[in-house]
C-alpha cells in the first residue's frame, strides 16, 4: 500500500497538551506486540487500552508506530498508524449511553454532545465515575 503525509503533523507542545487533556487521565496501557530496527529506524506494533476502553470491554486499539531517529540518536520523525481493524468504540459504548441516558441524562450532558465525547481532563475523570456506576448498577462490574 501507498501512505501519503500531509501537514505538517503536530508539533510537541500541541501533542503533549492533547495526551494531558485526555489519555493521561484515563491511564493508558500499552502492550508492545512486536518490534523491528532497521536502520534509524524503529517499528513498534502495539496495542493500546486505558480507564475508558476498560470499563466499556473494549478490547483496545491496535496501531503501528515508526520512528525515525537522526544521527544524534535523537527522534527526527514518528509516524503513528491506526490499525484499520480497531473496533468502532461506540459499538462497546452503546449499552452503557442506554443506561446513562436513561439514570444519568444530566451527568452525560456534561460528557457526550451530539455523539461524541467531549474530550477534557475533566470529562475523563467524570466518565471513569460514570461507567464504573453504570458497571455497578448493572451487574456488569468484575
Amino acid at each position: 500500500f501507498f501512505m501519503e503525509k500531509k501537514g505538517e503533523g503536530e508539533n510537541k507542545e500541541a501533542a503533549l497538551q492533547s495526551f494531558l487533556s485526555w489519555d493521561a487521565p484515563l491511564h493508558p496501557d500499552v502492550h508492545i506486540l512486536n518490534h523491528k530496527k532497521t536502520g534509524n529506524t524503529w517499528k513498534v506494533e502495539f496495542n493500546e487500552q486505558n480507564d475508558f476502553s476498560k470499563l466499556i470491554g473494549l478490547p483496545g486499539w491496535k496501531a503501528t508506530e515508526i520512528i525515525r531517529f537522526n544521527g544524534k540518536k535523537m527522534i527526527d520523525e514518528m509516524i503513528y498508524i491506526p490499525d484499520d481493524t480497531n473496533p468502532k468504540y461506540k459499538n462497546w459504548l452503546q449499552p452503557a449511553l442506554d443506561w446513562l441516558q436513561k439514570n444519568k441524562p444530566i451527568e452525560l450532558s456534561e460528557v457526550y454532545k451530539d455523539g461524541k465525547l467531549i474530550q477534557t481532563s475533566e470529562t475523563a475523570k467524570k466518565w471513569i465515575g460514570l461507567l464504573q456506576l453504570w458497571q455497578k448498577e448493572t451487574g456488569r462490574s468484575k
